[in-house]
Protein backbone atom coordinates (compact mmCIF):
# COMPACT_ATOMS: atom_id res chain seq x y z
CA UNK A 1 0.00 0.00 0.00
CA UNK A 2 2.83 2.48 0.79
CA UNK A 3 4.03 1.65 -2.94
CA UNK A 4 1.09 2.94 -4.45
CA UNK A 5 0.99 6.12 -2.10
CA UNK A 6 4.30 6.57 -3.05
CA UNK A 7 3.60 6.76 -6.79
CA UNK A 8 0.45 8.61 -6.56
CA UNK A 9 2.29 11.78 -4.47
CA UNK A 10 5.45 11.89 -5.74
CA UNK A 11 4.68 14.37 -8.97
CA UNK A 12 3.84 17.00 -6.58
CA UNK A 13 7.36 16.45 -4.96
CA UNK A 14 9.22 16.23 -7.83
CA UNK A 15 7.21 19.45 -9.62
CA UNK A 16 9.05 21.65 -7.04
CA UNK A 17 11.93 21.24 -8.25
CA UNK A 18 10.57 21.91 -12.26
CA UNK A 19 11.40 18.43 -13.65
CA UNK A 20 8.70 16.96 -15.87
CA UNK A 21 7.08 13.59 -14.71
CA UNK A 22 4.57 10.88 -15.70
CA UNK A 23 2.05 8.83 -14.60
CA UNK A 24 0.76 5.69 -16.59
CA UNK A 25 -2.45 3.72 -15.70
CA UNK A 26 -2.04 0.11 -17.93
CA UNK A 27 -4.49 -2.20 -17.74
CA UNK A 28 -2.52 -5.30 -18.22
CA UNK A 29 -3.34 -8.76 -20.51
CA UNK A 30 -1.08 -11.37 -19.12
CA UNK A 31 0.22 -14.59 -20.29
CA UNK A 32 2.26 -17.30 -18.15
CA UNK A 33 3.48 -20.67 -18.06
CA UNK A 34 6.60 -22.73 -17.10
CA UNK A 35 8.18 -25.73 -18.77
CA UNK A 36 9.44 -28.34 -16.59
CA UNK A 37 11.52 -30.73 -18.72
CA UNK A 38 9.37 -30.88 -22.77
CA UNK A 39 5.81 -30.39 -20.75
CA UNK A 40 4.26 -26.21 -20.50
CA UNK A 41 1.56 -25.39 -18.29
CA UNK A 42 -0.09 -22.39 -18.37
CA UNK A 43 0.33 -20.70 -14.62
CA UNK A 44 -2.97 -19.27 -13.82
CA UNK A 45 -1.76 -15.82 -14.19
CA UNK A 46 -4.89 -13.19 -14.54
CA UNK A 47 -4.80 -10.40 -16.29
CA UNK A 48 -5.23 -7.16 -13.85
CA UNK A 49 -3.81 -3.29 -13.35
CA UNK A 50 -0.52 -1.46 -13.44
CA UNK A 51 0.93 2.15 -12.40
CA UNK A 52 4.04 3.16 -13.34
CA UNK A 53 6.06 7.06 -12.84
CA UNK A 54 8.45 8.70 -14.29
CA UNK A 55 11.36 11.00 -15.17
CA UNK A 56 11.91 12.14 -18.03
CA UNK A 57 15.00 13.77 -19.90
CA UNK A 58 16.17 13.78 -23.37
CA UNK A 59 19.10 14.11 -26.32
CA UNK A 60 19.81 18.04 -26.78
CA UNK A 61 20.02 17.96 -30.46
CA UNK A 62 17.61 14.79 -31.60
CA UNK A 63 14.12 13.32 -30.44
CA UNK A 64 14.79 11.04 -28.06
CA UNK A 65 13.88 10.65 -24.81
CA UNK A 66 14.74 8.83 -22.18
CA UNK A 67 12.18 7.86 -19.24
CA UNK A 68 13.24 6.26 -16.73
CA UNK A 69 10.77 4.20 -14.44
CA UNK A 70 9.43 2.93 -11.35
CA UNK A 71 5.71 0.66 -11.52
CA UNK A 72 3.90 -2.18 -9.59
CA UNK A 73 1.67 -4.53 -11.25
CA UNK A 74 -1.23 -6.92 -9.37
CA UNK A 75 -3.54 -9.09 -10.67
CA UNK A 76 -6.90 -10.34 -10.32
CA UNK A 77 -8.78 -13.55 -9.15
CA UNK A 78 -7.85 -15.55 -6.03
CA UNK A 79 -4.21 -16.51 -6.52
CA UNK A 80 -2.63 -12.60 -6.44
CA UNK A 81 0.65 -12.19 -8.11
CA UNK A 82 2.36 -8.79 -7.35
CA UNK A 83 5.37 -7.28 -9.57
CA UNK A 84 7.82 -4.27 -8.48
CA UNK A 85 9.89 -3.39 -11.12
CA UNK A 86 12.07 -0.40 -12.83
CA UNK A 87 12.36 -0.04 -16.82
CA UNK A 88 14.71 2.35 -18.46
CA UNK A 89 12.12 3.42 -21.64
CA UNK A 90 13.69 5.37 -24.58
CA UNK A 91 11.26 6.91 -26.90
CA UNK A 92 12.42 7.65 -30.75
CA UNK A 93 10.60 9.74 -32.79
CA UNK A 94 11.33 9.09 -35.97
CA UNK A 95 8.79 11.43 -37.90
CA UNK A 96 10.67 14.38 -35.84
CA UNK A 97 13.77 12.81 -35.28
CA UNK A 98 15.95 15.50 -36.12
CA UNK A 99 14.43 18.64 -33.65
CA UNK A 100 15.97 20.70 -30.93
CA UNK A 101 12.81 21.97 -29.36
CA UNK A 102 13.53 21.00 -25.97
CA UNK A 103 10.06 22.02 -25.35
CA UNK A 104 6.45 20.31 -24.42
CA UNK A 105 4.75 18.59 -27.46
CA UNK A 106 1.99 22.00 -26.84
CA UNK A 107 4.68 24.38 -28.57
CA UNK A 108 5.61 21.23 -31.64
CA UNK A 109 5.04 23.19 -34.38
CA UNK A 110 3.81 20.51 -37.06
CA UNK A 111 1.34 18.03 -37.55
CA UNK A 112 0.14 15.48 -34.60
CA UNK A 113 1.44 12.18 -36.26
CA UNK A 114 5.46 14.11 -36.93
CA UNK A 115 5.58 15.75 -33.91
CA UNK A 116 3.84 12.86 -31.31
CA UNK A 117 4.44 9.17 -32.39
CA UNK A 118 7.21 7.60 -30.71
CA UNK A 119 8.77 3.73 -30.40
CA UNK A 120 10.01 2.87 -26.94
CA UNK A 121 12.38 0.23 -26.11
CA UNK A 122 12.07 -0.51 -22.28
CA UNK A 123 14.76 -2.80 -20.75
CA UNK A 124 14.55 -3.84 -17.03
CA UNK A 125 13.99 -5.83 -14.10
CA UNK A 126 11.40 -6.36 -12.12
CA UNK A 127 10.99 -8.65 -8.60
CA UNK A 128 7.72 -11.11 -8.64
CA UNK A 129 5.79 -12.04 -5.34
CA UNK A 130 3.14 -14.82 -5.02
CA UNK A 131 1.60 -14.57 -1.82
CA UNK A 132 1.34 -17.68 0.26
CA UNK A 133 -2.03 -19.22 1.59
CA UNK A 134 -3.00 -22.71 2.81
CA UNK A 135 -1.97 -24.81 -0.10
CA UNK A 136 0.97 -22.51 -0.71
CA UNK A 137 4.28 -20.68 0.58
CA UNK A 138 5.18 -17.35 -0.57
CA UNK A 139 7.44 -16.85 -3.87
CA UNK A 140 9.73 -13.94 -4.48
CA UNK A 141 11.97 -14.01 -7.93
CA UNK A 142 13.56 -11.30 -9.70
CA UNK A 143 13.26 -11.61 -13.01
CA UNK A 144 14.92 -9.47 -16.24
CA UNK A 145 12.99 -7.88 -18.19
CA UNK A 146 12.67 -6.04 -22.11
CA UNK A 147 9.72 -4.28 -23.37
CA UNK A 148 8.35 -2.77 -26.15
CA UNK A 149 5.79 -0.17 -27.26
CA UNK A 150 4.29 2.38 -29.45
CA UNK A 151 2.63 5.69 -28.99
CA UNK A 152 1.58 8.79 -29.49
CA UNK A 153 1.79 12.51 -27.93
CA UNK A 154 -1.50 14.69 -27.37
CA UNK A 155 -0.44 17.82 -26.22
CA UNK A 156 -3.25 19.76 -24.16
CA UNK A 157 -1.02 22.46 -22.52
CA UNK A 158 2.07 23.43 -22.04
CA UNK A 159 1.58 22.02 -18.36
CA UNK A 160 0.33 18.33 -19.40
CA UNK A 161 0.55 16.32 -21.77
CA UNK A 162 -2.05 12.52 -22.52
CA UNK A 163 -0.34 9.46 -24.32
CA UNK A 164 -2.21 6.45 -25.42
CA UNK A 165 0.30 3.38 -24.87
CA UNK A 166 0.46 0.26 -26.62
CA UNK A 167 3.17 -1.57 -25.31
CA UNK A 168 4.57 -5.54 -24.51
CA UNK A 169 6.80 -6.42 -21.31
CA UNK A 170 8.48 -9.83 -21.53
CA UNK A 171 10.58 -11.92 -18.71
CA UNK A 172 13.43 -12.65 -20.16
CA UNK A 173 14.82 -15.15 -17.07
CA UNK A 174 12.78 -17.40 -14.72
CA UNK A 175 10.01 -15.75 -12.68
CA UNK A 176 8.32 -17.78 -10.43
CA UNK A 177 10.87 -20.67 -9.25
CA UNK A 178 8.37 -23.56 -9.72
CA UNK A 179 10.42 -27.00 -9.58
CA UNK A 180 8.72 -30.32 -9.70
CA UNK A 181 10.55 -33.77 -8.76
CA UNK A 182 11.70 -35.82 -11.38
CA UNK A 183 10.56 -39.22 -12.81
CA UNK A 184 12.23 -41.46 -10.26
CA UNK A 185 11.44 -38.78 -7.43
CA UNK A 186 15.25 -38.55 -6.68
CA UNK A 187 15.52 -34.96 -7.41
CA UNK A 188 14.00 -31.46 -8.73
CA UNK A 189 13.91 -30.79 -12.28
CA UNK A 190 14.45 -26.86 -12.86
CA UNK A 191 11.75 -25.29 -14.40
CA UNK A 192 11.31 -21.92 -16.37
CA UNK A 193 8.66 -20.11 -16.35
CA UNK A 194 7.84 -17.14 -18.64
CA UNK A 195 5.53 -14.11 -17.96
CA UNK A 196 4.39 -12.01 -21.33
CA UNK A 197 1.97 -8.64 -20.42
CA UNK A 198 0.61 -6.55 -23.59
CA UNK A 199 -0.51 -3.54 -21.60
CA UNK A 200 -3.17 -0.59 -22.94
CA UNK A 201 -2.70 2.37 -20.96
CA UNK A 202 -2.70 6.32 -20.53
CA UNK A 203 0.11 8.54 -19.56
CA UNK A 204 -0.06 12.01 -18.35
CA UNK A 205 2.94 13.97 -18.03
CA UNK A 206 3.12 17.10 -16.18
CA UNK A 207 6.13 20.03 -17.64
CA UNK A 208 6.63 22.57 -14.52
CA UNK A 209 9.55 23.94 -16.21
CA UNK A 210 7.56 27.00 -17.54
CA UNK A 211 10.82 29.47 -17.94
CA UNK A 212 11.11 26.42 -21.33
CA UNK A 213 6.93 26.80 -22.63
Amino acid sequence: MRFWLFLLFLPTVVGTAGAQVGLTGFHNFNDANTTIGDQSSDLGYENGQDLALNYWFRLPKKRVEFLPTVYGSTTRGEVKWSEFGFQFRTNVYPFDFGTDCDCPTFGKQGPQLQKGLFLQLSPGVAYHRLGEDGNREALDKVAFTLGGGIGIDFGVSNLLTLTPILAVRHTLTDFADVNAANDDQTGLVESRARLTTLQLGLQATFRFDKKRY
